[in-house]
């Protein structure tokens, strides 16, 4: 039985498992959250927190 694959055979297991395990699906990723309100208006720095007072980066005031 020439090209044929038997049980136990490597090549038979390797397109078993790619049956059995398809690819993983594309995680659905990204920012769920906003961050507009910690951004810098003058400079664009993101702040720690989103209730700042003043730039960390460049001290401009919140607006």
């Amino acid at each position: 039985m020439s090209g044929t694959a038997r049980p136990g055979d490597p090549d038979r297991e390797t397109a078993d498992r790619q049956k059995a395990d398809p690819a993983p699906a594309e995680p659905e990723g990204g920012e769920s959250a906003c961050w507009l309100d910690r951004v810098c208006a003058d400079c664009g720095a993101i702040q720690d927190t989103a209730r700042f007072a003043r730039c960390a980066r460049c001290g401009a005031p919140r607006e």
